[in-house]
């Protein structure tokens, strides 16, 4: 997995929805229309790990987060392959919701 802008697809119980995030030197941004992301990965071979905070930028009707709740603290892991990542984890504000992410370069 190198530094650069990743499409992120994510997944609950709750809902989809898609964004981008910036991977560079440990340190993760992005957003999409209602939240922004912050957080910090770390890779050991194709493992990756991640600790990110989500919370709401805008208000918006029609979106949801779908954690149903902001802010949510996310604790991920998965593994990389090349400029493709996928991972799972949970958010501490909402237990028993299971969060699934794709990550997919599309920059440097």
């Amino acid at each position: 997995m190198r530094d650069g802008l990743y499409r992120v697809q994510f997944h609950t119980q709750l809902g989809t929805g898609a964004g981008v995030v910036l991977l560079e030197a440990g340190k993760l941004r992005g957003g999409d229309s209602r939240n922004f992301y912050v957080g910090t990965y770390a890779q050991s071979g194709n493992r990756v790990t991640a600790q990110v905070t989500t919370d709401k930028h805008s208000d918006v009707p029609s979106l949801a987060s779908v954690f149903g709740a902001d802010p949510a603290h996310i604790s991920l892991a998965g593994t990389a392959n090349g400029d493709f990542v996928e991972m799972t984890g949970t958010a501490a504000e909402a237990p028993g919701i299971s969060f699934r992410a794709t990550l997919t370069k599309i920059a440097d």
